[in-house]
């Protein structure tokens, strides 16, 4: 059933993006310059990321993976 699982969006050459992952229990929201994009996950998440590009390259900068959220 691999029905929906890729996401795809439209992304400018030389244009910097950012971007950030929150998962909560069975939803996974990938937000992009603040355009949400949601998924429902059915088993236990991994413990990376993988980011591709099609036609293109990817440079990725000051990526890191939290445990929790972070408190003001």
């Amino acid at each position: 059933m691999n029905i929906g699982l890729e996401r795809p969006i439209g992304l400018e050459a030389g244009h910097t993006y950012h971007i950030r992952l929150v998962v909560d229990d069975t939803i996974g929201t990938l937000y992009v310059d603040g355009v949400a994009l949601n998924v429902r996950m059915y088993e236990r998440p991994g413990e990376s990321l993988g980011v591709f590009a099609t036609d293109g390259t990817v440079k990725v900068r000051n990526a890191s993976i939290a445990r929790g959220l972070k408190r003001k």
